[in-house]
């Protein structure tokens, strides 16, 4: 070691020129806290130095180091992990990781950057190392080991380990994500095919998993293929609204105006219309099966086609009126006049109470039974 190392004598700030009177002393001076080298040891008959290693007089060698194993890379949000196995030598002091950047020229070749590249980004005493690098970022890392007398290995290899950082929206939905029907407190499941789920047939993608909105301003909403259970909505105004396949069962609808409403396969028992104007309604195809029609005026009813018993059979049984006026059934009770007339001939009969009347064709009574009056 050098002696005798000159004195601070240029302008510096008083506490760096302290720092470095320091320094001095610990390497020109003695004394209890001056530094030794390998060399005054092994002069001192300490150590001894034999092909190259330096071993104290206990016989602990410092061996010569070994390069790192396996060494792997993992990205994170922001950095990459690296791991490597724990030196197996005698006398490891640390570890060094290097690292190179793909430049543009080797990125459009589709080739990996070289040792030659690499710069030393960080060293540590363990079998890890943190690299914080930025979201969306590629490095190659080689590392070596560095033994206690300041030896260094070899790199581990001679092709980096190229770890990459994940993109911020990908990675944070690969932590909150979790498999369908795996345990797990992520608060979204992924489906990567269509899958059926009560019974109902779900296509692919990310979906929320018991999710509860609180104070929640919902604006644009948009639910495809929904079934909501109980769900409440208070004071609110729904416009356009489509419900398909529903099930409503205790509705209460206030003041309401309904235009154009369509009810397909519906059950509605004990339904009530209080001062109701219903104008040009259409019901196609509806059955209605225990309907009340309670002080109601129908006017101008028109049927399609007929209008039957439910045990009619022609010629047999029960009654029917079709829309060409024919009529028929068992028989009749009537309690006025029955007045048959040929639309062809304009000839007629005429049935009362009391006696029976032939008119032909200009009206002129032909036949009289009964009351001949």
């Amino acid at each position: 070691m050098a002696k005798n190392l000159p004195t601070v004598s240029s302008s510096l700030p008083r506490d760096l020129q302290q720092f470095i009177q320091r320094v001095r002393e610990a390497l020109d001076g003695g004394g209890l806290d001056g530094l030794v080298t390998a060399r005054q040891l092994v002069a001192s008959g300490v150590a001894s130095f034999t092909n190259g290693t330096v071993s104290t007089a206990t016989g602990v060698a410092v061996s010569t180091p070994t390069p790192p194993t396996n060494l792997a890379g993992t990205g994170a949000l922001g950095s990459v992990i690296l791991t490597w196995d724990s030196a197996t030598y005698t006398g490891h002091s640390y570890t060094e990781v290097w690292a190179a950047t793909q430049t543009a020229a080797q990125v459009s070749a589709s080739t990996a950057p070289t040792i030659s590249q690499a710069v030393l980004v960080g060293m540590t005493a363990g079998n890890s190392f943190a690299h914080s690098i930025g979201s969306a970022a590629t490095r190659y890392y080689w590392a070596k080991n560095v033994n206690r007398n300041g030896l260094a290995s070899a790199f581990n290899a001679t092709d980096g380990v190229v770890a990459s950082t994940g993109s911020d929206p990908d990675y944070l939905m690969e932590v909150l994500t979790k498999e369908f029907g795996a345990t797990s407190e992520a608060p979204f499941f992924q489906i990567d095919t269509a899958t059926t789920i009560n019974g109902v047939s779900i296509p692919a993608g990310t979906y929320i998993d018991t999710a509860k909105i609180a104070d929640a301003s919902i604006t644009t909403a948009k639910i495809k293929d929904l079934a909501v259970d109980a769900a409440k909505i208070a004071d609110a105004t729904i416009v356009t609204a489509k419900i398909n396949d529903a099930a409503i069962t205790t509705a209460k609808v206030d003041a309401a105006a309904i235009t154009t409403a369509k009810i397909v396969d519906a059950n509605i028992t004990t339904a009530k219309i209080a001062d109701a104007n219903i104008t040009t309604a259409k019901i196609g195809d509806a059955q209605i099966t225990t309907a009340k029609i309670g002080d109601a005026q129908i006017t101008n009813a028109k049927v399609a086609n007929v209008i039957q018993s439910a045990n009619y059979s022609s010629g047999s049984a029960g009654w029917k009126i079709n829309k060409a006026g024919e009529m028929e059934m068992n028989n009749a009770t009537f309690r006025g006049s029955l007045d048959v007339k040929s639309s062809a001939s304009g000839e007629r009969t005429v049935v009362t109470n009391s006696g029976v009347k032939v008119f032909d064709s200009s009206n002129v009574v032909r036949v009289k039974l009964g009351d001949l009056s």
